[in-house]
């Protein structure tokens, strides 16, 4: 791990530190204080507790995946005077799947698969209809099957994996579950996708869909890609994505990303002048913009969401698939990846990561896409890794306020020119 006295002179402060001025700033959510820290949950719940990610906004609500003593559970502070909400939160969840509630406190924890916005866990996923279901589409599983959770953002989606059995035993079935509005982009995100138009791209397919809002997928076998994949397979993967671009209508009228913001507004408390920091290089990037002509894109690309499989590629994750700047694919790549490298190496590490990924990744691109791209990856990248900017801390990730600041040090230089991009 890099010693960091912080940047630009600012003094560093612990994650334990700044929950607490968190916690001390937001006075509207007395639960706050535990969601933020694994201590203070754990002996709330007189079990150990580890936090993996989180959402909140000030003064509304926290609401956090946490690992108790082996079991996934959702832990939400909202304002005590919000008894309507904690009612709705109880209404559907079985009394063995409460693992605290603290009315004083306004703080609840539950199981994490009586996520009630996802209803599908609660009336498909957790129940015995769910072998039933999979079976008739073709889906053999074991009546008494048993999901394994690969990642849940609770309040918004789960996704999850099945074991087939019978003559497909070895194989696996993915499963996605939605909240209501998610399912339908879902949906629609996948049906912009035509497989036939990029064979050398793995994808999964739709096989079968549940009103509840669930999915049921391929499943692509085959290993996630991380930041030491080899230049080879870097340019593999750009010919890959030139190709997943150029598999529908292209020169499409032209179409913007739209920022989704830093997200740092409700870390001012901790973070300071880097708020302003942030907000500034996300102003100049977007000025920096050139309009282009849109196509199909990923819309949320990463190296964790490339399936290797020998020589084939496969992309996952393809809910947000969406008309966009293909350039904004590179991006996003290349951001996520220099965001991975910053805990340990902070933004020099970072930078030179995306150096090392950048000339292989646009090569390849190069080969297999013949449409108009603009000259401005630089401020797309930089506006990528601002879109992420509070994942540090939802992550809770150790020693998040410096690791913060190293994000923004590495969007500016990102935004100024100063790391190839």
């Amino acid at each position: 791990m890099r010693t960091r006295s912080g940047s630009k002179g600012v003094r560093s402060m612990s994650s334990a530190d700044a929950h607490a001025a968190l916690a001390a700033h937001d006075t509207a959510l007395p639960g706050l204080a535990a969601v933020l820290d694994d201590d203070i949950l754990g002996e709330r719940l007189g079990a150990p507790s580890a936090r993996s990610y989180l959402r909140y906004k000030t003064g509304t609500s926290a609401i956090a995946l946490v690992d108790v003593d082996g079991r996934a559970a959702i832990a939400t502070a909202r304002p005590v005077v919000r008894e309507d909400k904690r009612a709705k939160a109880l209404k559907y969840v079985e009394p063995g799947d409460v693992l605290l509630d603290n009315p004083s406190e306004g703080l609840l924890v539950v199981d994490a698969m009586a996520d009630r916005h996802l209803g599908a866990l609660r009336h498909v996923v957790r129940t015995d209809r769910l072998a039933g279901w999979l079976t008739k589409r073709g889906l053999p599983v074991d009546p008494d099957v048993r999901v394994q959770t690969l990642a849940h953002k609770p309040a918004r989606r789960w996704v999850g994996r099945v074991p087939l059995a019978g003559e497909r035993a070895g194989g696996h079935v993915v499963l996605r579950a939605y909240d209501r509005d998610g399912y339908q982009a879902a949906l629609a995100a996948h049906g912009l996708l035509d497989p036939a138009s990029c064979p050398s791209v793995a994808l999964p397919r739709v096989l079968g869909t549940h009103r509840r809002g669930l999915l049921a997928l391929t499943h692509l076998p085959g290993r996630t890609l991380d930041s030491r994949v080899d230049p080879a397979t870097v340019r593999r993967l750009g010919a890959c994505l030139g190709e997943l671009h150029a598999s529908g209508p292209t020169k499409i009228e032209p179409v913007e990303r739209q920022p989704a913001g830093t997200g740092l507004d409700v870390l001012a408390p901790v973070l300071g002048p880097a708020v302003d920091e942030a907000d500034a290089i996300a102003a100049g990037a977007s000025a920096a913009l050139r309009p282009s002509p849109g196509s199909i894109i990923h819309g949320d690309l990463s190296l964790d969401q490339v399936i290797a499989d020998g020589d084939v590629l496969g992309l996952i994750d393809l809910d947000r698939v969406r008309v966009g700047n293909p350039l904004d694919d590179l991006a996003s790549l290349l951001a996520v990846a220099g965001l991975e490298a910053l805990p340990s190496g902070g933004a020099p590490a970072a930078a030179e990561l995306v150096e090392r990924l950048h000339g292989p990744l646009v090569a390849g691109h190069a080969s297999t896409w013949s449409g108009p791209l603009g000259d401005d990856l630089g401020p797309r990248t930089a506006l990528a890794v601002l879109d992420r900017a509070a994942e540090p801390f939802r992550s809770g990730q150790p020693d998040w306020p410096d690791v913060t600041r190293e994000l923004v040090s590495l969007a500016g230089a990102l935004a100024a020119g100063r790391v190839v991009a």
